[in-house]
Order: C-alpha cells, then structure tokens, then sequence
C-alpha cells in the first residue's frame, strides 16, 4: 500500500511524540497498516524534539520513561537527559517500521467528524 496515494485512512495519528509513535507502533503489531501520522515538525519526538534548553531531561527514572515493549537497559542515567530521549524515540519509530507512515510537515488545524449522512 502507498501512503502517499490515499486520500483516506481509518486512523489518524496526530503528532509522533511518545504517544503518537506508540499508538502506532501497536497498530502496526496488530497488522493494521491503514493509518497515518501527521507530524508538524520535520522528525519524530514532540517535547523531546522540541525542547533543547540547557538541562532538559527527563523527571521520571528512565526505566520508567520508555514503551513496555522496547525497554532500553542502556540508558546513562537514571534520569535520561533529552538528547538521549529523543534518540531512543527515533530508534523505536524505525525499529518497528512506523516511519513511512509519518507525514512531516503536516500541521492539522482543524478537524471534523465525518458522517455517513453529511453533504
């Protein structure tokens, strides 16, 4: 399947931060291909992409701060600093294959339910 063809999918993925690249990730173990992330940004990450500033890190332990079925037992310190977040995420989005449904670039501003009885 072509992603770049569809004009219509049956999920829609806003954002590929830790909760966007999860919930792909299960719909890929599930077998469902049908589903697209729309990314604002030009990489995956969310906070982890986007926050920089001197000392970001992670509040929570890090064996914590990652998906249940990608533990990371490398982590450098118990409270991961965001360089090392943010590769971990980039890591998983390609690991489990979820990166050529990612479209980077795509702001969503607006959304509306669609109804079989809309005009």
């Amino acid at each position: 399947m072509n992603l770049d063809d569809l004009t219509h999918v049956h999920v829609a993925i806003i954002g590929s931060g830790f909760s966007g690249l999860g919930a792909a990730i299960r719909l890929k173990q599930e077998g469902i291909d049908d589903f697209v992330v729309l990314e604002r940004g030009d990489e995956v990450g969310g906070t982890w992409r986007d926050n920089t500033y001197p000392g970001c890190a992670c509040d929570v332990p890090s064996h914590l701060y990652s998906f249940s079925f990608a533990p990371n037992p490398d982590w450098t310190r118990a409270f991961s600093p965001q360089p090392e977040i943010l590769s971990y995420l980039r890591s998983c989005a390609s690991r489990y294959g979820v990166i050529p449904h990612i479209r980077f670039g795509h702001a969503v501003t607006n959304a509306a339910e669609k109804t079989k009885n809309a005009l």
